[in-house]
């Protein structure tokens, strides 16, 4: 007696347009990553959006449907820590910017009107503290935590860093060179009775670095290059004779920056003509989702 021939096919591949999951490992966005990684500890997409820099439709996609794991310390100390150790442990480490950053959000900061900027109210010692528990923490785990410049490219670190070296001994030349020609053009030849002239010029050359320094690299001098340059053209003066002698004034302006509102002016009119109602949200989300954004 005959048997009917079956053949069971069994699907072992799943096609290319397959909606199964798959168990292929991905690869997490680096932007998303920090976003959830906030995000798990409990930060508010408010907060996230200021420490990240993303925008707010950007966070609130990106943390849908992922639940809080654990809520952050009360204080600032234990609060940084929590929220850099995911970061640091990182295969590129935490970024100098993004360390700062997330203590200004932990111990908050103030508004400078002088400089126009914010300064965290966090310390020297603060820094050095999160940094030696972190790495505590990270050594317990069987981690490596990395504090990584800000201008290091951690996708060629080493690259980067030969790369920055060889500038770095390039502008070593540049200055030795403008040094050497200021003194050949105008160092010292003679001085009074009883003075060294080999320490007179070892002197004037090293300040004559220092001066050529605190013009060319802004920031270098705590004492503004204006009033310098000021101070420099009447000691000039004083010395050739011309005490009266026409200089540069450089007026001493206070600045003062008013502290920014984050308020957006086209928004709050929109707002005001009652184009955002609260009723109205959805749309506007549903809207700006369809436009890919």
């Amino acid at each position: 007696m005959s048997h009917p021939f079956v053949l069971n096919l069994i699907p072992t591949v799943h096609a290319a347009n397959d909606d199964a999951s798959s168990t292929s490992p991905s690869i997490l966005d680096p932007r998303k990553e920090k976003v959830l990684v906030l995000h798990r500890t409990g930060m508010s997409r408010r907060k996230i959006v200021e420490a990240t820099g993303e925008t707010e439709h950007y966070v609130r996609q990106a943390i849908k449907g992922v639940p809080v794991v654990e809520k952050l310390p009360a204080s600032p100390f234990e609060r940084a820590v929590v929220l850099c150790y995911p970061m640091a442990i990182r295969r590129t480490g935490i970024r100098d910017y993004e360390f700062r950053s997330t203590m200004n959000e932990c111990y908050g900061a103030d508004w400078d009107p002088e400089k126009g900027k914010y300064k965290g109210r966090y310390t020297a010692d603060n820094l050095k503290r999160v940094r030696e528990r972190i790495r505590e923490r990270a050594t317990a785990e069987g981690q490596s935590a990395i504090f990584v410049m800000d201008w290091i490219n951690t996708s060629e670190p080493v690259k980067s860093n030969s790369v920055i070296t060889q500038c770095v001994l390039n502008v070593q030349d540049a200055i030795q060179e403008a040094v050497d020609e200021f003194m050949q053009a105008s160092g010292i030849q003679n001085v009074e009775e009883g003075v060294d002239l080999a320490l007179a010029r070892r002197k004037q050359k090293f300040a004559a670095r220092r001066y050529i320094l605190k013009l060319a690299v802004k920031g270098l001098s705590k004492e503004p290059v204006g009033l310098l340059q000021e101070r420099t053209l009447d000691q000039v003066n004083q010395l050739a004779g011309t005490p009266d002698a026409p200089g540069v004034h450089v007026p001493v302006i206070k600045s003062h920056h008013p502290e920014p509102t984050w308020h957006d002016a086209f928004l709050d009119y929109c707002e005001g003509q009652g184009w955002l109602h609260p009723d109205h949200y959805p749309e506007v989300e549903l809207a700006i989702s369809g436009a890919g954004y």
